[in-house]
């Protein structure tokens, strides 16, 4: 019987866990923007997706060159957000916008207060994204 309640016990806690970060994306994320800003946008994934190679590779690609952007884009004072989603909200003072992408469900959405936004569709190096950064916003990176 104690054997039995073992197994239950981690199924029950196998299953929740493995289905928090599921659920947790479906939360549709809201940030506010108060200056140049970079929101690195990819679909959530579930593990039938994973088990497709380039969905895996692509996400890999993805974070690996967003931790890299973050540092840099960061320095050069540039807000940068990694979010898994299907859309989110960017929060202007008391305006609200949401953003669906259209055409990929992976991109870079570039924006700052009084300026169009920007949006790239698929996985950028972070070598390209501090170009098409460094165009849009005018930086001068160190």
């Amino acid at each position: 019987m104690q054997r039995l309640t073992c197994v239950m016990i981690f199924i029950t806690i196998f299953f929740t866990v493995r289905t928090v970060p599921l659920h947790a994306a479906q939360i549709e994320p809201a940030f506010d923007v108060h200056g140049p800003t970079v929101v690195a946008f990819f679909p959530p994934e579930t593990q039938s997706d994973m088990s497709h190679g380039e969905t895996d590779a692509a996400l890999d690609d993805f974070q690996f060159y967003a931790e890299r952007s973050n540092a840099l884009l960061t320095k050069a004072g540039v807000d940068f957000h990694e979010v898994f989603a299907h859309s989110f909200r960017l929060r202007f003072g008391t305006k609200t916008t949401t953003f669906h992408p259209q055409k990929v469900a992976v991109g870079y959405y570039l924006v700052a207060p009084g300026k169009k936004p920007c949006v790239r569709y698929g996985v950028m190096t972070d070598t390209d994204l501090l170009q098409v950064a460094d165009k849009y916003f005018g930086l001068v990176l160190k």
